[in-house]
């Protein structure tokens, strides 16, 4: 994975390179301009903008501002084909956006134009068979490679070192690959010389000696393959002459029948189930339940009113977080014991195997989930959205809608192991198989109260165990404001909850990792969350306007139960041990918490004294977190 600084426009800065090996700098554009203009340096001195590769001359920035130069000739074929520049495809998209560029489109030559133009032109379907080049500059190359915005930066570096014209040698020096035309090594700063010249291995082997014999090269795999070859052979001639090789062999004494194959089922049982008359039936861990009928409440405790999320930890303890921190707090009094100040600006709190996540405005703190002690911060450098844990707790799926990427955290070593970007799309809710392998990622957004949905909507699907430059990023458009995702534990199928639509969209994973996407399927009013009932193999829908929970089955998508209630649901969560769904009810004056069981589909209400907006379970499942946002009071039910 290529990891690239990114440029900041508000301390954008340049460097200059005066001579071979000599670079001056860093100075900002209004320093680099007026030196310019002074005769310091001249308006095509080669110039790169700091946190780039990129070098050009200084009339190829628009930041400077200066007199355009006139614009180059139409090149011709053989020149485009063999002046293509590895840092020009190299560069980030950023800082592409402040070069101009000479474009030759239709046989005619014209501009310069700054890159954000280009791109934004090339993504409205301007500029599809245009050449472009930097000011100044004859590295003539197709729009389509810089300014796609399906190509992510990692995509272009893949294909700049795929590239046969992009030819490098060995630094005599240092042994470094450099470009071919270099003079001076980037890497030591030594002069190359007459002896850069001449042609470098390309071969298998990083560093090869030269005059070196094929035998000198390889003697380490030819001793060993003529070692295994050797004790092969040996045992074959021992086992030819071992005594009574050929003696008749006694006929086996008489076998009883083996007792049939145990019956098995006619599909692949999930993770978690197991094959019983030939059906796959949903097995319940060890050491989870639900909450139990009539159960006792504790509270309400009053909350700070900068309190955004809470956790329940175990039966003495819960969290809040606070803009000041993770605060702990007793089940039993509300009372505060504890605030983790290194946790600030908590805005979500995740469960993880062993931790939790207290998620910041752009970092996630790593606290212990027996004391909250910090043990790291994982800084993000953009807003994170949502957090999605996988099914075995080893990976978490982050959204960064300003970074248009997924972020993929290792919930062991908590680090971040790569970054997957989207083009230009905002990434919001997530949604991933038990194994791993395939999820989706959606652009919807619940609005906030009193603004109307939006129209349209896409969805990428990828592969969350391979690189970023590895990945096939799948798009499909999704008209209705996709809100939320449910991928079927198998990962053969997906549905995506249009909140707008008020429909329930199907999708389907082929052989080769490409999805279809099925007839969509009508659906209760406002369909804002998707969950799953693993008992069954069955789905369901929280649906706002609706005022109701809807039960689907996950082969065919048939809704086979509506339980409607009296006020719209605001959240919902399913019990570890799938035999209740525990639903916030916030009404006019009062509100409720709904038990709803999964089999008999009765539902049990447990009155407070105030809104509730949300819930969360214990780990086990058999205690509930109720918070309302509106009065800033929070409840321990169990």
């Amino acid at each position: 994975m290529l990891l690239r600084p990114r440029i900041s426009v508000t301390a954008l800065r340049f460097y200059v390179q005066v001579a071979a090996g000599r670079i001056a700098g860093p100075l900002t554009d209004d320093e680099l301009r007026d030196a310019i203009h002074a005769g310091t340096y001249g308006d095509t001195t080669r110039v790169r903008a700091a946190g780039g590769p990129l070098w050009l001359p200084a009339r190829a920035w628009a930041p400077l501002g200066l007199q355009n130069a006139s614009l180059p000739a139409a090149p011709e074929e053989a020149q485009i084909a063999r002046s293509i520049s590895p840092d020009l495809l190299l560069a980030p998209s950023d800082v592409l956006d402040m070069v101009r560029f000479a474009v030759l489109e239709h046989g005619q030559v014209f501009g310069p134009l700054p890159g954000k133009v280009l791109r934004d032109g090339y993504e409205g379907g301007r500029y599809r068979r245009a050449l472009v080049t930097p000011l100044d500059t004859a590295d003539w190359l197709a729009a389509s490679k810089l300014f796609d915005r399906t190509l992510t930066d990692g995509a272009r570096a893949v294909a700049a070192q795929a590239a046969p014209d992009l030819k490098h040698i060995r630094c005599p020096v240092c042994r470094e690959r450099i470009p071919e035309t270099a003079s001076v090594c980037p890497e030591c700063d030594e002069n190359v010389g007459i002896t850069a010249a001449s042609p470098s291995s390309r071969g298998s082997i990083t560093d090869e000696i030269e005059g070196a014999s094929w035998f000198r090269m390889h003697w380490r795999p030819v001793v060993a393959f003529g070692a295994i070859l050797s004790v092969i052979l040996s045992g074959i001639t021992l086992r030819y002459l071992a005594p009574g090789r050929f003696a008749p062999v006694p006929k086996p004494a008489a076998v009883a029948e083996p007792k049939p194959p145990p019956e098995t089922c006619n599909e692949e049982c999930w993770v978690g189930e197991s094959c019983q008359e030939s059906t796959c039936v949903w097995q319940t861990p060890n050491g989870v339940g639900h909450v139990a009928a009539r159960p006792g409440i504790a509270g309400p405790f009053p909350l700070p009113a900068d309190f955004t999320d809470g956790l329940l930890l175990d039966e003495e303890r819960f969290a809040i977080g606070l803009l000041t921190g993770t605060e702990l707090r007793s089940t039993r009094t509300g009372q505060s014991l504890q605030l983790v100040s290194e946790a600030s600006q908590t805005r979500q709190l995740v469960r993880v195997e062993g931790a939790v996540y207290a998620v910041g405005p752009q970092h996630i703190a790593v606290l212990d989930d027996q004391d909250l002690r910090l043990r790291k911060t994982l800084e993000l450098g953009a807003i994170v959205s949502h957090v999605e844990i996988g099914v075995n707790g080893r990976r978490a799926l982050v959204s960064l809608p300003g970074a248009h990427a997924v972020a993929i955290l290792s919930t062991e070593l908590h680090v971040e192991l790569d970054r997957i970007r989207f083009g230009d799309d905002t990434i919001g809710p997530l949604g991933v198989d038990d194994a791993g392998k395939r999820a989706l990622a959606t652009t919807g957004a619940i609005p906030v109260a009193g603004l109307s949905d939006k129209q349209g909507g896409a969805i990428y699907a990828f592969d969350p165990g391979r690189l970023a430059t590895e990945q096939d990023r799948i798009r499909a458009g999704m008209q209705g404001n996709p809100t939320s995702v449910l991928m079927v534990p198998n990962g053969k199928t997906g549905f995506v909850a249009l909140r707008q639509a008020g429909k329930l969209r199907p999708i389907e994973w082929n052989a080769a990792g490409g999805i279809r996407l099925l007839d969509p399927i009508d659906a209760c009013d406002q369909p804002e969350e998707l969950g799953l009932l693993r008992t069954g193999r069955r789905g369901v829908i929280r649906c706002n306007r609706g005022r109701s929970l809807q039960i689907f089955d996950l082969v065919s998508g048939q809704t086979l139960r509506t339980i409607e209630f009296n006020s719209p649901p605001s959240d919902m969560i399913v019990t570890p041990d799938g035999e209740q769904i525990v639903v916030a009810l916030p009404g006019a004056s009062g509100g409720a918490i709904a038990l709803v069981d999964t089999e008999s589909f009765d539902v049990e209400l447990v009155p407070l004294t105030e809104p509730p907006t949300r819930v969360r379970l214990s780990k086990s499942g058999d205690a509930v977190l109720a918070l309302s946002d509106r009065s800033k009071v929070a409840w321990v039910i169990r």
